[in-house]
């Protein structure tokens, strides 16, 4: 579902996040989390979470990303792969490649790289197994 007419800070806002990454925070390494993030200081490296990923506006990111769903509000460069919902909100910045389940890109929001979106097995759409 795709809302057209919502606050640019909703998803900002929304949810409480297990691990925060404040702005003064500046890692260079890997980032492993289990349960969702949110980063607003500088990574350099790999973020990778068993749950959502979200980067705030101000944080600045050299990194791949891993997570179930990931919004970006700030900057960007590296590749995406989410099993769920990849968004751009409108202060967003990405640089790199994509893989996700779904796709949104917020006017204003900037992404350059290629995006490959990935298919989710539905109940009931099973390939029949061969008979011989």
């Amino acid at each position: 579902m795709l809302l057209l007419f919502k606050s640019k800070d909703t998803a900002v806002k929304s949810g409480a996040f297990e691990s925060v990454l404040g702005k003064g925070i500046e890692i260079e390494g890997t980032v492993h989390s289990k349960g969702s993030i949110r980063i607003d200081g500088k990574i350099k490296g790999k973020v990778q979470s068993g749950a959502d990923v979200m980067i705030g506006e101000g944080a600045i990111i050299d990194a791949d990303i891993e997570g179930n769903n990931v919004t970006i509000a700030g900057r960007v460069s590296g590749n995406v792969k989410t099993t769920g919902r990849l968004e751009l909100l409108s202060t967003g910045r990405l640089k790199g490649d994509v893989i996700s389940g779904s796709l949104v890109v917020s006017e204003g929001a900037r992404f350059s790289g290629s995006s490959a979106m990935t298919e989710a097995a539905e109940p009931g759409n099973k390939v029949p197994a061969k008979q011989h």
